[in-house]
C-alpha cells in the first residue's frame, strides 16, 4: 500500500515537474523572441535615427552650397539697381573694386560702396562749411577728399593684410598639400584638406577652389580663378606648378617640396631687402607727406597767408615748381627702394 503511494507520488511530481519545465522553456523562447524582436526594433530604430541625421546633414550641406552659389551671383551683381548694374558690368574698374571688396570680406555691393564714398565726402564738406562758417574751396575740397578717400584706404589696407597672411600660409599649406599627396590621397583631397585644417585667409580661397571642383568646374579654371582673386607672385608660381604638373605628369609631392621651399627663401631674402630698405622707405614717406601737412596746418592757421600760393602768380608758378619736385622726388626714392626678389 506504501509502495502504491510512493509510486502514485512519484508519477504525480513527475508529471508536475515535466510540465513546469516545458512551460519554463516555452516561456524562456517566447521571452528571448520578444527580447530579440525588441533588440532588433531598437537597432532598427538607432539606423533609422543615424540615416536621419545622415540625410539632415547632408540636406544642410546642399543648402549650404547652394547658399554660397547664390551669394556668389548675388555678390557678382554691382548694383540691386537693374539699369544702374548694366552701366556698370561695361566698366572695368566695378570688377576690380568688387574683387577688392570680395578680399576685404565686406559684403557690399559696388554701387552703395561707391555712394557711401560720395556721402562721406559730402559730409566733409559740410563739416569744412560748419567749421568756418564759410564756404572755402580749397578747404571743403580737402575735407571732401580725405573724408571720401577714407572707405578705399580701408579696404586697400585691409585687402594688403589678408594677401601678406595669405602668402605667410601658403608655404604650410604647400606643406600639407605634400603630406596628404605622399599618403596616398589626390589632389582634390589635398585641396580640400588645406580648406579644412589651415586657419584663414588660405582656408577660404582653398575651400572656394574645393567647392568650385566639386560643381564641376575644371582644374585649370579653378586654379585660374583663384589667381583672379588672389594675383601674387607666389600664386602664380603655385598655379602655374600645378598646371605644367597636371599636363606633363610627375612626382606630384617633389613639385609641392620644391616650390615651398623656394617661397620660403624668397621670403627670407625678401625680409633682408625690407631692412635694408626701411631707412628710404621713411624718408620717401616724409618727403612726401611732410610738406602737404606742413601746408594744411598752415592753411588752417592762417587761410589769408596761405593763399597767396592759389590767388597770385607767383605763388601759383611756386606751387606747381615745388609740386613738381616733390613727385619727382618721391618717385626717384621709390624706385630706388622697390627691388623685386
Amino acid at each position: 500500500m506504501g509502495m502504491d503511494i510512493a509510486v502514485v507520488a512519484l508519477i504525480f511530481f513527475s508529471v508536475l515537474f515535466a510540465f513546469f519545465g516545458v512551460w519554463l522553456l516555452v516561456s524562456q523562447r517566447a521571452g528571448s523572441r520578444d527580447r530579440i524582436s525588441d533588440r532588433l526594433r531598437g537597432v532598427r530604430q538607432v539606423k533609422r535615427y543615424e540615416l536621419g541625421d545622415a540625410l539632415a546633414e547632408t540636406r544642410d550641406r546642399e543648402q549650404k552650397k547652394q547658399h554660397r552659389r547664390k551669394e556668389a551671383l548675388r555678390q557678382k551683381a554691382f548694383s540691386d539697381i537693374p539699369s544702374l548694374d548694366d552701366a556698370l558690368q561695361r566698366t572695368t574698374w566695378a570688377e576690380r573694386l568688387d574683387a577688392m571688396l570680395l578680399q576685404a570680406q565686406i559684403p557690399v555691393s559696388v554701387a552703395f560702396f561707391v555712394a557711401m564714398c560720395g556721402g562721406l565726402a559730402m559730409l566733409g564738406m559740410l563739416v569744412s562749411i560748419l567749421w568756418r562758417q564759410t564756404f572755402d574751396p580749397l578747404l571743403a575740397f580737402l575735407f571732401a577728399a580725405v573724408m571720401g578717400a577714407a572707405p578705399p584706404a580701408y579696404v586697400f589696407i585691409k585687402v594688403k593684410r589678408r594677401i601678406k597672411r595669405f602668402n605667410n600660409q601658403l608655404p604650410d599649406a604647400l606643406d600639407l598639400m605634400s603630406s596628404s599627396v605622399k599618403s596616398g590621397q589626390s589632389l582634390n583631397a589635398a585641396i580640400k584638406n588645406v580648406g579644412d585644417e589651415m586657419p584663414e585667409p588660405i582656408s577660404d580661397e582653398f575651400r572656394i577652389l574645393s567647392d568650385e571642383l566639386s560643381f564641376g568646374v575644371s582644374f585649370t579654371e579653378g586654379l585660374r580663378h583663384l589667381r583672379e582673386r588672389v594675383n601674387t607672385s607666389d600664386v602664380r608660381f603655385f598655379t602655374s606648378a600645378l598646371m605644367i604638373q597636371k599636363e606633363t605628369g610627375g612626382n606630384l609631392s617633389e613639385v609641392l617640396d620644391g616650390l615651398q621651399s623656394t617661397i620660403r627663401e624668397r621670403f627670407r631674402i625678401m625680409g633682408q631687402v625690407k631692412t635694408l630698405t626701411a631707412q628710404g622707405k621713411l624718408s620717401g614717406l616724409i618727403v612726401g607727406l611732410l610738406p602737404v601737412g606742413l601746408c594744411g596746418v598752415i592753411y588752417m592757421a592762417n587761410p589769408d597767408y596761405m593763399s597767396q600760393l592759389f590767388t597770385t602768380s607767383i605763388g601759383q608758378k611756386m606751387l606747381a615748381v615745388g609740386v613738381g619736385l616733390q613727385l619727382t622726388g618721391v618717385f626717384l626714392i621709390s624706385r630706388i627702394v622697390r627691388i623685386k626678389v
